[in-house]
Parts: C-alpha cells; sequence; structure tokens
C-alpha cells in the first residue's frame, strides 16, 4: 500500500485488489456469518449459540471510505464479536466516489437506529471507520437516539485535513500511508465538503456526554495525532477515555492478530473493557483468541 500511495490511485483499482484478504472466507467451528440488513442497509452478521441478547457490537470497517467491506474485515468482526460475547453487525456501508460524505455516516445512523431500538449497542471501528464510529455517537446523541454502552475504536482516522505531527514525523517509519495517499482518499470522501465539518472529522466535534471510549493507535503510523489529540480532547469534556499507544506497530494492528501478539493483547484489552462497561458473566470464552486469531 505505501508504494501505490507515493502517486495518484484509481479508487476502483485498489477497491478490487483489496477485496480479500486470505483467510477472510474462514468461518470457526460454531460461528455462523449471515448477509441481512439493518434499516436498510446491507450488513454481515457474525454470532454463535449462546451470546448474549442484550448487546450487539455494531461494527464500521476501515478502508479510507472508498474500499473495505464485510469480507476485508470478517477476521476483526468475528474477534470482537467472540471477546463481546455478542452478536457482531459489520456494516456494508455506501462507499465514495460513488457515494461520498455524509452517505456513510447516514447509513451508520440508520443502522443504529434499527439496532438499538433492540438491544444495547457498543459501536466499534478501524481507521476511517474508527472516525466513523466516533461521528456516528455524535449523530445519535443530536437525534436524542439511546446511547451506545461504549466505543471502541483502533487508529481511527478523525481528521481528514491530516494536521496532526506524525503525517510528518512518521512519514518514514508508517509501515502503509504516505500523505499524498491520505489527503487524496479524504478529497474522495469529502468530494468538496470541508475537512473540519465534525461530521466528518470528529477531532472537531463537541464530544461532551459521549460514552466511554477505548483507543487505540501505533506511536509510528501518520495517524498517530488523530487519536492521542482525540483522546485529550475528550477527557477534557470529561468523557472517560483509556487510551493505548503501542510502539512498533503498523496501523490497526490487531486486523493481524492471528500473526502479531501485540494485536491478540489488544483484544484482551478490548474484552476487559467491555466487562467494565458492560458486564456478562455467564460466559467469556475468547475461543477465537485461542483458535482463530
Amino acid at each position: 500500500m505505501k508504494r501505490a500511495g507515493c502517486k495518484p490511485f484509481d479508487p476502483l483499482v485498489v477497491r478490487k485488489r483489496l477485496s480479500g484478504r486470505p483467510g477472510s472466507k474462514y468461518i470457526p467451528p460454531g460461528w455462523t456469518v449471515t448477509p441481512n440488513h439493518l434499516g436498510g442497509v446491507p450488513c454481515e452478521v457474525a454470532a454463535r449459540p449462546g451470546v448474549r441478547s442484550d448487546l450487539a457490537v455494531l461494527y464500521l470497517h476501515g478502508g479510507g471510505y472508498f474500499f473495505g467491506s464485510p469480507l476485508t474485515h470478517r477476521p476483526l468482526v468475528l474477534a470482537m464479536a467472540d471477546v463481546a460475547d455478542a452478536p457482531g453487525f459489520v456494516l456494508d456501508y455506501r462507499l465514495a466516489p460513488e457515494h461520498p460524505f455524509p452517505a456513510a455516516l447516514d447509513d451508520a445512523l440508520a443502522a443504529y437506529r434499527a439496532l438499538s431500538a433492540k438491544r444495547s449497542v457498543l459501536i466499534a471501528g478501524d481507521s476511517a471507520g474508527g472516525g466513523l464510529a466516533l461521528a456516528l455517537a455524535s449523530a445519535v446523541r443530536e437525534a436524542g437516539l439511546p446511547p451506545p454502552v461504549a466505543i471502541v475504536a483502533f487508529s481511527p482516522w478523525t481528521d481528514l485535513a491530516n494536521t496532526g505531527a506524525a503525517v510528518v514525523e512518521n512519514a518514514q517509519r508508517c509501515a502503509m500511508f504516505t500523505a499524498p495517499a491520505l489527503h487524496q482518499a479524504a478529497g474522495l470522501y469529502l468530494a468538496g465538503a470541508d475537512p473540519a465539518d465534525p461530521r466528518a472529522s470528529p477531532l472537531h466535534a463537541d464530544l461532551s456526554g459521549l460514552p466511554p471510549l477505548l483507543l487505540f493507535a501505533g506511536s509510528d503510523e501518520m495517524m498517530r495525532d488523530d487519536t492521542t489529540r482525540l483522546a485529550e480532547r475528550a477527557r477534557a469534556a470529561g468523557v472517560d477515555v483509556d487510551m493505548h499507544l503501542e510502539p512498533g506497530v503498523p496501523h490497526v494492528w490487531p486486523m493481524f492478530a492471528r500473526y502479531l501478539p501485540e494485536g491478540r493483547a489488544a483484544l484482551r484489552v478490548v474484552r476487559a473493557f467491555i466487562q467494565r462497561v458492560a458486564p456478562w458473566h455467564p460466559r467469556t470464552r475468547g475461543a477465537i483468541l485461542r483458535r482463530f486469531m
């Protein structure tokens, strides 16, 4: 990705190239993955017998708002559902450039409205999906809907103007991105909209009243400051924030938990966090951490 990001890219070519990952079609024994809809938005649901019925994970995949799908993120969504011991719903929200801002947020809000009518919701996401998760939480508050129990965001993209110091400081250390690629991806999604619009860049949102946040970022990634600055602003607004800044890991490293012990450690942190904000005692098996990941 980094080599390809040194010059302008064709988003449709990137989308096709990254449409699936090795192992993404694997479903562990005892689990089912089925297509569904939430509020008219396509999604994929991961579940197994005995998961709790009072909570659901609404997962928003990354991909710069122009690629990614339930299939590309299936391993991570299965792991999130496993550590939460709850069904995981991953949205197939509309993508740029065909559907620019605020299409992704509109889809996420419609899905949340439908899901929260039946059970409590934990919102999670990575990269662009992590930023979308935080923007969704503000939109939920403005819409007067039941608030999520918490938000988990892996390397969230919260500033589409890409003004963090790490964009320059980590230009060589970041394993995945270049500044031109970040700016092009932001332009595809914004399509002329203001990158400071808090619905696109939740770094600029009113963060007061948000539920507990669990945030992860790598110290060497270009989006590091999207997490650290948002955590600082959220704490100043009185939000319960648990932030983990991990050295020497790539962007959204829990995606690679099958290979990286740091990824498995992050998922164990997620499990403990969920037990704190939404306790559930009958079953905390973590089977995917042992077998699938």
